[in-house]
C-alpha cells in the first residue's frame, strides 16, 4: 500500500527493453516499499509498467519509439559499421534528439504530481541514458522536482584521468604512462565529438535550459544530486577523481519472469538434473542484436562434435527462431527465451554479446563469461568482464568457432575464473539494490543532497 508520508518518485527511462526491464524492476521494488511511482517512457511500454501499479506518462513525438522500430525510423544506422561511428550515430539520433520530447513528458508528469500532491516532495529518478531528465537541472521547465537521482544500468561513461574515453573498451591505466595516454586520447575524443556536443547543447537551448555544465558523457553522473550505479564496485572501473555523490547499489534487482518458463521446456531436465554429466555452455545475444549468424550459430558450430558439452541457446525474445534450415547439433538445445536466473546456475560457462544485464546476471550467479560484442556499449561491458576477472573478452562481435572453442577450454581448464566468479557473487550478495535506491530517495527528500 502506498504511503502518503513517502516522497513521490518520477522515473524517466530510455524506451529500449534492455533499459526498461531493469528500471521497471526498480519501480516495482519501490512500489512494494510503499512509494508512489510515475513512469515516463514511450507509449509502447505503458501496459507492462501500469501492470506493476505505477502511473504512466507517454513520450510524444520524436522520442516515442522502441527497439522494433529502430530500423524503420533510422534505416541508415544499420548500414554503419559497429563501433565508434555507429555509437556516435546512436547517441545523436536515439538519445540526444529525444531530449525535447522527453523533457516535455517529464514536465507533464511533474505538473500532474504537483497538482495532485502539492505538499509532497518529488524525487526525479532518471536512467543514465535518458537525457531528457537533465534540462530541468539547468533551469528548464516551469515545474521542478525537489531533488534528482541518476541510475546507471549501462557501463559508466563518466570520464576520469584514470581512464581512456568511453566506447572502444580500453582497460583503465593510472600509471604515469597510462595517465599520459588517457589525456591524449581524451583530447582526440573531445575533438571527434565536437559536433555531437554542440547538438547536445542545442537541445538544452530548445527547451529553455542553460548550456550543459558537463559533457554529454559526464552529465548523467554529475548533474543529478546523486547517482547510483546498479553494480558492485568491483564490476566498475575505479576513478580516483569520482565525486562522493556516486553510490553503488550492488546489482540489478530481480526482474519478473515466469518461474515455469524453463521447466515447461521438454528437455529442461537435461539441464536442471545434469549432475555434472556434461559441461553446460549457455549462450545468448540478448534482445536487441539478433543476427544469430554473429554468435549463436558459430557457437553451435564450435561444439557440434563435443560429447562432453551441452550447448543451451536462449534466443532472447518470445517466439524467436533460428533462420530456417539452421542445423542444430545433437548436443544443443534451443529455446526462444530462458530466464538467466534459471540458465546460469546450471552453466559452467556463459557466452554473451556483452549486454550489461547479462553481465550482472553472470556475477549474481558466479558464472564465468565469454563476451563477444562490438556494437553499442558492448565493448565496454566486455572489457569490464575481463577487468574484474570473471570473463574472457574476444574483442569482436563475430567470433570464429575456433576462438569460441579456445575461450571455453580456457575457462573450463583454468579455475581462476570460477573462483573469481564466486568472489564477485559473494560481494553482490551483501547488497540489497532496492534498499540502496530507496535510501537515496529518502535522504534526498530530507534535503541531504551532498552528504
Amino acid at each position: 500500500m502506498a504511503s502518503t508520508t513517502k516522497p513521490l518518485v518520477l522515473i524517466g527511462c530510455t524506451p529500449i527493453y534492455g533499459h526498461v526491464s531493469p528500471i521497471r524492476a526498480i519501480a516495482k521494488g519501490l512500489i512494494s516499499k510503499g512509494y508512489e511511482v510515475t513512469f515516463v517512457s514511450s507509449s509502447h511500454w505503458r501496459k507492462i509498467v501500469e501492470e506493476i501499479g505505477a502511473s504512466y506518462v507517454s513520450i510524444e513525438g520524436y522520442g516515442d519509439y522502441y527497439e522494433a522500430e529502430l530500423e524503420s525510423r533510422w534505416p541508415e544506422r544499420f548500414k554503419l559499421p559497429p563501433g565508434p561511428i555507429q555509437l556516435k550515430y546512436d547517441i545523436e539520433n536515439t538519445f540526444i534528439k529525444c531530449i525535447p520530447s522527453q523533457h516535455e513528458a517529464m514536465q507533464v508528469a511533474l505538473k500532474q504530481l504537483k497538482e495532485q500532491h502539492p505538499d509532497r516532495p518529488i524525487i526525479q529518478l532518471s536512467e543514465a541514458a535518458f537525457f531528457g531528465a537533465l534540462p530541468v537541472v539547468n533551469g528548464a521547465g516551469s515545474v521542478k522536482p525537489e531533488a534528482t537521482l541518476g541510475v546507471g544500468i549501462i557501463p559508466m561513461t563518466l570520464s576520469s584521468v584514470d581512464l581512456a574515453p568511453f566506447g572502444p573498451g580500453i582497460p583503465p591505466d593510472s600509471s604515469p604512462e597510462g595517465l599520459k595516454r588517457n589525456k591524449a586520447m581524451a583530447a582526440g575524443f573531445q575533438q571527434a565529438f565536437t559536433e555531437t556536443e554542440s547538438l547536445f547543447a542545442s537541445q538544452f537551448e530548445i527547451v529553455g535550459a542553460k548550456k550543459p555544465s558537463h559533457s554529454l558523457f559526464d552529465a548523467p553522473y554529475l548533474s543529478p544530486d546523486r547517482f547510483v550505479q546498479m553494480c558492485i564496485p568491483s564490476a566498475e572501473y575505479p576513478r580516483s577523481d569520482a565525486l562522493s555523490t556516486i553510490r553503488f547499489a550492488g546489482g540489478l534487482p530481480k526482474g519478473d519472469y515466469d518461474p515455469l518458463a524453463a521447466k515447461q521446456l521438454t528437455w529442461w531436465d537435461e539441464v536442471a538434473n545434469n549432475n555434472g554429466k556434461k559441461k553446460i555452455v549457455g549462450v545468448s545475444q540478448g534482445s536487441l542484436a539478433l543476427d544469430y549468424t554473429e554468435l549463436i550459430i558459430p557457437t553451435l558450430e564450435a561444439f557440434k562434435d563435443r560429447k562432453d558439452i551441452l550447448v543451451v541457446v536462449a534466443l532472447g525474445s518470445k517466439d524467436a527462431k533460428l533462420p530456417e534450415g539452421t542445423p542444430i547439433p545433437p548436443n544443443a538445445r534451443v529455446a526462444d527465451w530462458i530466464p538467466f536466473d534459471d540458465l546460469l546456475p546450471n552453466s559452467e560457462v556463459f557466452i554473451s554479446n556483452g549486454g550489461y544485464g547479462a553481465f550482472q546476471h553472470a556475477i549474481k550467479n558466479g558464472t564465468p563469461l565469454i563476451v563477444a560484442g562490438d556494437s553499442e556499449d558492448k565493448p565496454e561491458t566486455a572489457t569490464r568482464a575481463e577487468f574484474c576477472g570473471i570473463g574472457v573478452n574476444l574483442r569482436t562481435g563475430k567470433p570464429t568457432p575456433e576462438a569460441l572453442r579456445n575461450a571455453v577450454d580456457e575457462i573450463l581448464s583454468n579455475p581462476k575464473y570460477k573462483t573469481r566468479g564466486k568472489e564477485l557473487e559473494a560481494e553482490m550478495a551483501t547488497f540489497d539494490p532496492i534498499s540502496v535506491v530507496a535510501q537515496q530517495i529518502d535522504e534526498l527528500a530530507a534535503g541531504h543532497h551532498l552528504s
